[in-house]
């Protein structure tokens, strides 16, 4: 399961000026060289070559979240891919990693470019300059990263420093593209099953369905048959979240721990209100 985040609609991209030469036909092959951008019935395919020539393109040193380390690399500010755009800041992007890992980020916050404030980079990897690599695992040739001032660097904790994408989708809120993972309607805005489910969406919903509902598929389904509330029970399921290793010994398991800088004690009380109001709201199970 890989922090808050706002209301979010559709927007457009067209091939800027700068990334004329970038952009090839949707259908190309994706040999882990390439970036695609989908928007509505817009795709874009951008490739590493011609965005390492992008004059955008610059050196920025940061603290790395998923290295644990200050590193430098060379970037594109995401602002700067969207100059010019009818791009809103309600909008969501969904970027999808190699591995199957889902992210849905807020334009919003991506399109930040106030110095007090977080900024999002792409990054991109020179094969001459490879990237270290991540638990033995290549990162690259695209990513996020962030700069912030420190005031603001939990806002663009690790949940949001996204690797080895391979594709940009552009959608709706994730709660207004899957019904089934709504909790019921009327429920005060400010409660905690509603704080639930933002935090659900911006922790769990990266790897997991809910009622069948979602993305990703890393991990199992989050309420059908049963939701991890009803055969593990709360505090086993604090464990588990908190780290995996500790309830269940698995090598294999790609589930990583989340610890209270990405998920504080509130927030994990929150989300299992949200799973234990859904136990009520099941789809059926095929």
């Amino acid at each position: 399961m890989k922090n808050w985040l706002a209301t979010i609609a559709g927007w457009t991209l067209c091939a800027c000026a700068a990334f004329g030469s970038a952009a090839h036909a949707a259908d190309a092959p994706n040999d882990g060289t390439t970036l695609t951008v989908n928007i509505g019935t817009e795709h874009r395919t951008l490739s590493r070559d011609a965005l390492l020539h992008d004059p955008h393109l610059t050196s920025v040193t940061v603290e790395d979240q998923n290295l644990k380390r200050r590193l430098t690399f060379k970037a594109i500010p995401v602002t700067a891919l969207f100059r010019g755009q009818a791009v809103s800041p309600d909008a969501s992007a969904t970027t999808a990693a190699s591995d199957g890992y889902v992210s849905h980020l807020p334009m919003r916050l991506l399109l930040g470019d106030r110095a007090d404030g977080p900024r999002a980079w792409l990054a991109v990897e020179d094969p001459a300059a490879p990237w270290p690599t991540l638990k033995g695992q290549d990162i690259g040739p695209f990513r996020l990263i962030w700069t912030a001032p420190a005031a603001k660097a939990s806002v663009v904790n690790e949940s949001l420093w996204t690797y080895s994408i391979v594709r940009i989708d552009v959608a709706a809120l994730p709660g207004e593209r899957f019904a089934a993972i709504r909790p019921a309607a009327g429920l005060p805005a400010d409660g905690a099953v509603m704080r639930g489910f933002a935090t659900f969406q911006r922790v769990c919903f990266s790897c997991h369905t809910l009622n069948r509902a979602g993305d990703a598929n890393l991990g199992p389904d989050l309420n059908v048959p049963y939701s991890p509330v009803e055969y593990l029970g709360d505090e086993k399921l604090r464990h588990l979240i908190r780290d995996p290793q500790s309830l269940r010994w698995w090598p294999n398991a790609r589930m990583s721990a989340i610890d209270e800088k990405t998920l504080s004690d509130a927030q994990l009380n929150d989300l299992l209100a949200y799973f234990h109001h859904m136990t009520k709201r099941k789809a059926a199970a095929q």
